[in-house]
Order: C-alpha cells, then sequence, then structure tokens
C-alpha cells in the first residue's frame, strides 16, 4: 500500500492542490486515510462503516480530477444524507440492514465536489444526544483523551478529523451537532444559516428548520470552500436564502472592523465552567488585539421557556419520523431495538397537540425576532458553545434512574400529564438544566437560523480543546469566515496534534 508521509500535514484544499499539480495521486490520498482508519477506529469508534470500494470507484469516475476537492477522503455522517444502496443506520439497531434507494441533494453536492466517500462516521442514536454513544455501536471516543465524549450527534465527523483520518466530514446540527463536536474535539464547526442547503429529495427541512447541514473541518479555508459548493437550493425547496458563488471564498481576506459583544451568562440558568469563561475571555481579547471592538452584553431571551418549545418540535418530528420509517424497513420498531429515550422522545411527541406545537413554533419564532433585534448592534456575538471541557464517556447519556422514569411514563401512559401546561412547564423546566448542561446555548441559534461557528482556539491545561462560539445576523457566514481566518492566523491551531495521531 503506498502512503503518502505528509498526509495529516494538509488540509483539504492543500491535498487537492497536490493531486491536481501530479505531485502525489488520489490513490495515494486514500491509501492514507485507509491506513489511518485502520489503524485508529479500534480505539476511536468514530466511523460505523468503511466505503474503501466506493471511494476507489469514484476515483476510476473522475480521472479527469473535477471538482474543487478532486481525491480528497471524506467521511459522511450517518444520518441526514442518504447514499444509495447504503445503510443509513443512524445509530440504531432498528435500521442496521435497511438499505437507502436513493441519494440525497447533499450526497450528489459532495460528491460533485470530487471528494471520496469513504466511510460513514458515527452518531449517536438519531441524533438525539450531544454526546455520541450509542448503545447499539458502542461510544466513539475523543482523540486527545479516549477517556472523553467528542460531543454529538456529529461526535463520529469529528472524532475522525481530529484524528486527522480525513480532512473534514459531513456534519449536521439540529442542536448544537456541529459545533458542540467541534468544540470538543479542537475543529472548525460552522453551522451555516436556515435554508443554505437542501433536504431534498426526501425532506423540504428537518425538525420544523431546527437542523442545518454541513462540514466540521480542520482550517478555515477547508469550510469556506465547501461550503461555496454546497450552499444551493433545489426546485420545491420550501424557501432558500440567496448565495453569491465565491463570496465565501472572498471572505477569507476581508479585514473589515468589527462591533463584536460577548456573554458569559447562560439563559438556561447553568454557569460555565472557569475554563469556558477563560476561553470566552481569551478570545475576546484576541479579538480586540485584532482592532476590533469589543465589549461584554447579555441574553434577555427566557432559556427555559425556548428549551420547553424546543423539546414540543423535536419529539413530534420524532414521532413522525418513525411514520417514515416505518414504511422504509417495512415494519414498526420493536422496543429493544430502539433506545428507551428515544421511544419516551416518540411517546411524548404522540402525546402531544396539534396546538402544542402550533404553541412552540409561535414561541421559538418570537424569541427569534426579539434576539435577533437585541442583537442586531453587534456583528458578531461570541457565547459559550460548550459549558466545560468534554467531559468522560457515560456522563451525558440518561442514568438508570431517568431510564426507569422513562419507562413508567410510557408503561402507565403518563403522556396526557404533558397536556396539562402547568405541569409540562415545571417538569420541562426542571430537565431543562439536566439534559442541556454540557451545552446550554446550543439551541439558540437553531432558533433564530442564524449562522454560527465554533472556532478552537483555546485548550485547557491539560491540553483539552475547548471551542467557543461566534454568532453572526441572519444569512452572514461571511463576517464569521473572514473573523476565523484572522483568529486562525493569531492563534493557529493546525499544529495542535493528539497523541494519538503521533
Amino acid at each position: 500500500m503506498a502512503i503518502f508521509a505528509e498526509y495529516t500535514k494538509y488540509d483539504g484544499i492543500g491535498l487537492s492542490d497536490l493531486i491536481k499539480k501530479k505531485e502525489i495521486s488520489s490513490v495515494d490520498a486514500l491509501d492514507s486515510a485507509i491506513d489511518l482508519i485502520e489503524r485508529l477506529n479500534p480505539k476511536l469508534n468514530a466511523v460505523h462503516r468503511t466505503m474503501y470500494h466506493y471511494a476507489f470507484e469514484s476515483i476510476n469516475r473522475n480521472n479527469d480530477l473535477k471538482g474543487q476537492f478532486a481525491g480528497v477522503p471524506m467521511l459522511l455522517k450517518d444520518m441526514d444524507s442518504s447514499l444509495a444502496n447504503y445503510n443509513m443506520m443512524q445509530g440504531s439497531k432498528y435500521l442496521k440492514n435497511t438499505k437507502m434507494n436513493y441519494d440525497n441533494e447533499l450526497t450528489r453536492q459532495f460528491r460533485n465536489t470530487g471528494a471520496l466517500i469513504c466511510g460513514k462516521s458515527a452518531t449517536p442514536e438519531y441524533g438525539l444526544m450531544i454526546t455520541t454513544e450509542p448503545l447499539e455501536f458502542g461510544p466513539t471516543r475523543n482523540p486527545w483523551d479516549t477517556n472523553l465524549t467528542p460531543g454529538g450527534s456529529s461526535g463520529g465527523a469529528a472524532s475522525g478529523v481530529a484524528a486527522r483520518m480525513v480532512p473534514f466530514a459531513h456534519a449536521s446540527d439540529g442542536g448544537g451537532s456541529i459545533r458542540v463536536p467541534a468544540a470538543s474535539c479542537g475543529l472548525i464547526g460552522l453551522k451555516p444559516n436556515r435554508a443554505r442547503t437542501s433536504f431534498g429529495p426526501s425532506h423540504g427541512d428537518k425538525w420544523g428548520g431546527l437542523t442545518h447541514s454541513g462540514i466540521v473541518s480542520r482550517t478555515v479555508r477547508d469550510t469556506a470552500y465547501m461550503y461555496d459548493e454546497i450552499f444551493d437550493n433545489n426546485v420545491g425547496d420550501p424557501y432558500s436564502v440567496h448565495y453569491e458563488k465565491g463570496s465565501l471564498i472572498k471572505s477569507l481576506d476581508d479585514r473589515r472592523k468589527l462591533k463584536i459583544g460577548f456573554n458569559l451568562k447562560s439563559p438556561v440558568g447553568i454557569d460555565p465552567s472557569k475554563d469556558a469563561v477563560e476561553a470566552i475571555k481569551y478570545n475576546a481579547k484576541l479579538c480586540e488585539d485584532l482592532g476590533h471592538d469589543v465589549e461584554e452584553m447579555n441574553f434577555t431571551y427566557d432559556g427555559r421557556l425556548a428549551s420547553r418549545a424546543f423539546t414540543v418540535i423535536i419529539t413530534s418530528h420524532v414521532s413522525q419520523m418513525f411514520n417514515e420509517l416505518k414504511d422504509v424497513v417495512g415494519r414498526k420498531y420493536k422496543s429493544h431495538e430502539v433506545e428507551t429515550s428515544t421511544r419516551l422522545f416518540d411517546y411524548l411527541g404522540k402525546s402531544f397537540r396539534a396546538s402544542d406545537y402550533t404553541w412552540a413554533r409561535y414561541t421559538m419564532q418570537s424569541i427569534a425576532r426579539s434576539v435577533m433585534q437585541a442583537t442586531d448592534k453587534y456583528d458578531v456575538v461570541l457565547t459559550p458553545i460548550i459549558s466545560q471541557c468534554p467531559p468522560e464517556i457515560g456522563k451525558i447519556r440518561p442514568d438508570n434512574q431517568s431510564k426507569m422514569i422513562s419507562e413508567i411514563i410510557m408503561k402507565l401512559k403518563l403522556g396526557f400529564v404533558f397536556r396539562i401546561k402547568p405541569l409540562r412547564d415545571a417538569i420541562l423546566n426542571g430537565l431543562a438544566p439536566k439534559s442541556l448542561w454540557y451545552a446550554p446555548d446550543a439551541i439558540l441559534q437553531n432558533i433564530t437560523g442564524q449562522p454560527s461557528i465554533s472556532i478552537p482556539t483555546y485548550w485547557s491545561n491539560n491540553n483539552i480543546p475547548l471551542g467557543v462560539q461566534f454568532a453572526s445576523r441572519y444569512a452572514d457566514e461571511h463576517t464569521l469566515i473572514s473573523l476565523a481566518a484572522q483568529l486562525e492566523e493569531a492563534s493557529p491551531w493546525i499544529n495542535k496534534v493528539p497523541d494519538i495521531t503521533k
């Protein structure tokens, strides 16, 4: 096997340039990725399915090296982007043996860049947790410390990219699922604006517009160049946002002065750790040193109200998802095929009424409007995306008591309790700090639809990454790319490598 020794030192653009100049071949890059996956995946469990044969076929189909990332290996997240004739297992036993019969538009766009899809990255079951520890497939581990979580739901993508298996990987974000793993693994994670990418042909949107698709990467330019390729809409998409081709790439060189607000308090009521506070202050100082105007600010929206509305929306869509999957699989799921917490989501989704769903949509839109109006004076807002350094495996998953309570609710058919507003509010208010403690405010930009990016400028004293989030105005990824490029120059993270790769 021919291995390109310098493979891990290049990002996707760098590898593609070498391939197009014939200094290395696509096979050299792919063989290098395969070697790393085979050596490191037993330690990390970042890839749930390898697709080497498919990747080699892609090389044969693209002899002319067409596409921005021609010959560059990547991973496809094992949910949110179907690939015909391959399983999309979504971390669940229920889907392990079910092949998809179509390509998503996003899958087609990744393929059109010339990138080589060489594996399916790990996810928690149906992307419903911000840690990647599905019971059926086992936990995915953080390459900076294999005792720690890489976050979720794009945890496999982040673990694989941080371990240098591939320079970038597909990711998606319905409640922090791009940004949380990026922050946990020392990567760039841009959650794009709502409607930037298509969910066709199967869906108009996902989770009522809360879900966004993209990548995690090691460099800002890979992020800019890939999003320049995949920002697109198709006939039949329910809404769209205009994008001028090439504009993100131009933003890499934009150096205009910005007004930046930073926030240290969570509206959900969860205090960030000392490390998380230091990470914000460190980044605020970096921005100030770069010549930007920086000041402290506070959010005034009701974080627990937002989390209650978010829960109603998510559980309702989980129920609809299982209606769709029943047709794909050919039968309903059996209890032992789906995790307890997922089954509770399905049960609650069936318990809520249409009036609950419309209330949740109205509430989230009202919150979105007020937040965007309150922060419009800033070009960028800096906040924690995770409340602390990544915790150990098992700390985020529901404990035995939580699972027992969930089983009791379903067994005794107590869903009616959640239709009584005072009781529902009290229960969900109590659950918010317990379930959102690691990423308490990640859902805000899913609600507003605004773009936001996790940037890895800060490492703890024991060399664990703790990324922070920058959010911009609606449809303004350009400012985020510009600022990220400046921060990458001022505090280069590309030279930081986890021990597992050495």
